[in-house]
């Protein structure tokens, strides 16, 4: 199912609590930075929803796990076998110690308590309980010993958790966005870098800065190419959204028109890859370049340069042994994963945002990125990604650097006296719009 992406008729109707929103364009500031209002999401909106927890290539084999954390919660997701992962609630079935922390591998197929010794199996059932004569037997039924589970579901190379037993599974919950994302190939993709920073920022502030491409006009020169105010066409990256029940979203994809008046197809096809492979080292890598370089070689119209282009990177890959997806005229441009999780593919690459509360602190974020590709067949296995940072903001990429400055000067703004909310536009943030309503739907349960 869709919905539309434009706004309501104006009018407020009364909040169903606090900062709840009543207008689809406008955004009550308090919901950047009122700690009852991140409260309210600890308790309505995390526990409930299916979040990113992983990538599979974290955990390659069993007894491989990795720790999530999720505001106070923290959670084990453990490689059970090749083909079946478990999430468990990390805390010893005895006295809460944590069976887990950060990454690493459980030997022998068992699950041990670092405190007394207790054991599970992979599959969180009780193996052993040191002294067990000690212990009541209502204390020992192995139903009560069993590791606490939560919903787990893999997607797109990732796994998904969900902490309430009762929520639909993730083939429900990824509704409409499953589809719209299944040609692109996330799945064979894998971890170039992996790095991530502590941004002084809510998490919404922080993940609303990569859905919408309203902003590419003023923050990021590179990529507007000296086009200024209303010279620069929004309608061609920005303007075309699909918005999803669950709160996903996607770009339609655009007509191929040049956003910038006066430049070729050609000049604004290689200009715009240029400055994304300098500007992030992500969207963009050195395989585009190289053909990009190639074709500079050759008498190429400038209407046909883009045909001429992924011509020469399915030719490529082809002699590469890389398993690029079909080529697809319908393919998104950038999309949001509900509650936390932003996608942007291009090329069998991909850059992959995951946005996260920082503690129970609603004026700081734990921001991670990814930069994944699908490489040749026959690769090596790869080692587990490494997660690399915090990087400070002047460490990054120029266009992440960018992102990331405006975004601490969007938090500092919401305290600003007499600003009473955001306003949205029901063209261009859709995606924005379309995400809090979906968070009050959630908080109003």
């Amino acid at each position: 199912m869709t919905i539309h992406a434009e706004p309501e008729a104006p009018g407020r109707a009364a909040p169903a609590f606090p900062h709840a929103i009543t207008d689809p364009s406008r955004v009550p500031v308090e919901r950047y930075f009122d700690r009852e209002f991140a409260r309210r999401e600890k308790e309505k909106l995390w526990p409930h929803a299916w979040q990113f927890a992983c990538r599979l290539d974290e955990i390659l084999r069993p007894g491989d796990f990795t720790e999530y954390r999720i505001n106070d919660q923290s959670i084990l997701i453990v490689r059970e076998s090749a083909d079946t992962v478990k999430a468990y609630f990390n805390a010893c079935r005895h006295r809460a110690t944590a069976l887990g922390n950060g990454t690493g591998t459980f030997h022998g197929g068992q699950i041990v308590c670092p405190y007394h010794g207790w054991r599970w199996n992979l599959d969180g059932s009780s193996s052993y309980v040191y002294a067990r004569r000690g212990f009541a037997p209502d204390c020992l039924a192995p139903d009560s010993l069993r590791l606490r589970e939560c919903q787990v579901g893999t997607m797109f190379g990732l796994v998904f958790i969900n902490m309430d037993p009762a929520a639909p599974p993730l083939a429900t919950a990824m509704a409409g966005i499953a589809s719209t994302l299944a040609p692109i190939g996330f799945e064979r993709m894998r971890v170039r870098w992996w790095r991530h920073l502590v941004l002084p920022a809510n998490w919404k502030m922080a993940q609303e800065a990569f859905m919408e491409a309203y902003h590419i006009m003023q923050a990021h020169p590179s990529l507007s190419m000296g086009a200024a105010d209303d010279d620069y066409d929004i309608d061609v990256l920005g303007g075309n959204f699909e918005c999803f029940a669950g709160g996903h979203a996607h770009l339609r994809p655009s007509d191929g028109s040049v956003p910038v008046p006066g430049m070729s197809v050609a000049d604004y096809f290689t200009q715009f890859n240029n400055a994304l492979y300098v500007g992030t080292d992500a969207y963009a890598t050195d395989r585009e370049m190289f053909l990009q370089q190639s074709l500079a070689k050759r008498d190429i119209d400038p209407d046909e340069y883009p045909m001429a282009f992924f011509g020469a990177l399915y030719e490529y890959a082809a002699g590469a042994g890389i398993p690029l997806p079909p080529p697809a005229t319908d393919t998104t441009g950038y999309a949001h994963i509900f509650p936390n999780m932003t996608v942007l593919p291009a090329y069998g690459n991909s850059i992959i945002y995951r946005v996260r509360p920082n503690g129970d602190d609603p004026e700081s974020c734990l921001f991670e990125v990814w930069a994944v590709q699908i490489p040749a067949d026959g690769d090596d296995e790869p080692d587990p990604p490494v997660l690399e940072g915090p990087i400070a903001i002047e460490d990054w990429p120029q266009i992440f650097k960018e992102d990331f400055q405006n975004i601490s000067a969007q938090q500092k703004g919401v305290h600003t006296q007499g600003m009473r909310d955001l306003v949205l536009s029901g063209r261009y943030e859709s995606m924005i719009v379309n995400s809090h309503r979906v968070i009050d739907e959630y908080l109003s349960r």
